[in-house]
């Protein structure tokens, strides 16, 4: 009698935990790529922007001529 009832504790908590579990995981690691990826494209903008400042704009000699 003990053997079933822990048997079928075990299967209650593996199916309505575990499924929980997974989601909240999952969903955790979506919101740090999205995170990943904003702060990428943020810091990609601002680098594009310091290089032309740093390096000035391209003069094209032959045009001069």
């Amino acid at each position: 009698m003990k053997f079933l009832l822990i048997f079928l504790t075990i299967y209650l908590v593996l199916r309505y935990a575990l499924p929980l579990l997974t989601r909240l995981v999952f969903a955790d690691l979506i919101n740090k790529q999205k995170r990943k990826s904003n702060s990428k494209t943020k810091s990609s903008t601002s680098k594009s922007k310091k290089s032309s400042e740093k390096y000035g704009e391209y003069i094209d000699y032959e045009d001069i001529d």
